[in-house]
């Protein structure tokens, strides 16, 4: 056989073989991020589930607070004691207006993570602070999602268990919030056949605030090794051409939407753990929802 018509048909046996691997990946992924888990929030104090509420439903707190969780029964306390402790005198302050939910979302640990979470809904009561427990870890990005469409508050912030951001710096990310978001749908777009109208929306306006340490990246170069730095910037590389240039530190666990931004960006969420912070980003520059990066500390 001519050798020619070799290599063209292990060439398309090869390419059959990739494309074939494409779809699988990507039917996947679509399958694993539809797939219902049925999750029930926990009541220590009842034996009875608690329903789940949904973001597309009317708010009834101010702020949620999503922090997902995995093996984290060291380090989750703290950011808890410091998380709630912030919260209540931010009530004191302002009275009953300001009401919160922190929600804690297991992703399947195989620690005590979750008996930590159920001692301080326990202590603060269930209405203040919920558990959702995922039956098997599922990533990152599935928590942070899970946790998202189950949120009650007009603004829904994620945070990293390790409490690497002050919790604090969220006032920022609020004044972002109200600088940028935007009382009708998408970028530049209109909904009403009157060019020049613009109605609002009546689930809510559109807005996204990030934090950034990307002010510190300069001195974190100083301390990687060359290879984490190539590493590095390969990856900004990578996310530049993916996201663009509205976020320069997409990596970073501090995260704060609008309701109406987080029922629209996590129902379209795919990836389930790592990158998925990327794909909100690109979800939010594709559908025209405003994004503001906001410097914050590192306290680590």
């Amino acid at each position: 056989m001519d050798v020619t018509v070799i290599a063209a048909v292990s060439l398309g046996l090869v390419a059959t073989y990739v494309f074939r691997q494409v779809l699988s990946f990507f039917y996947r992924l679509d399958k694993d991020s539809c797939d219902s888990q049925n999750l029930q929030l926990e009541d220590p104090n009842s034996v009875k589930p608690l329903m789940c509420p949904s973001i597309w439903s009317e708010p009834t707190k101010k702020l949620s607070i999503v922090i997902p969780a995995y093996n984290e029964e060291d380090r989750l306390p703290a950011t808890l004691d410091e998380t709630l402790s912030y919260l209540q005198r931010r009530s004191n302050k302002q009275g009953p207006a300001f009401t919160y939910e922190v929600i804690i979302v297991d992703d399947g640990s195989k620690d005590k993570t979750a008996a930590v979470a159920t001692n301080y809904v326990k202590q603060h009561g269930v209405d203040a602070v919920r558990l959702l427990r995922l039956p098997v870890n599922s990533g990152k990005g599935r928590a942070v999602r899970d946790g998202m469409l189950i949120a009650r508050g007009e603004l829904c912030l994620f945070m990293d268990a390790d409490g690497a951001t002050r919790v604090q710096d969220m006032e920022q990310l609020e004044a972002a919030i109200k600088d940028v978001s935007m009382a009708s749908w998408g970028c530049r777009k209109v909904i009403t056949a009157t060019p020049t109208a613009q109605v609002a929306d009546s689930s809510g306006p559109l807005g996204i605030a990030v934090g950034s340490r990307a002010h510190l990246e300069k001195a974190a170069v100083a301390k990687r090794t060359w290879l984490r730095n190539f590493l590095m910037h390969g990856f900004h590389v990578l996310v530049t051409f993916v996201a663009g240039h509205a976020v320069h530190d997409t990596q970073c666990g501090f995260k704060m939407f609008t309701r109406r931004a987080a029922a629209v960006l996590y129902t379209n969420q795919r990836l389930q753990r790592w990158c998925f912070d990327v794909e909100l980003i690109f979800l939010a520059e594709q559908l025209g929802v405003p994004i503001k990066e906001v410097q914050v500390g590192c306290v680590l």
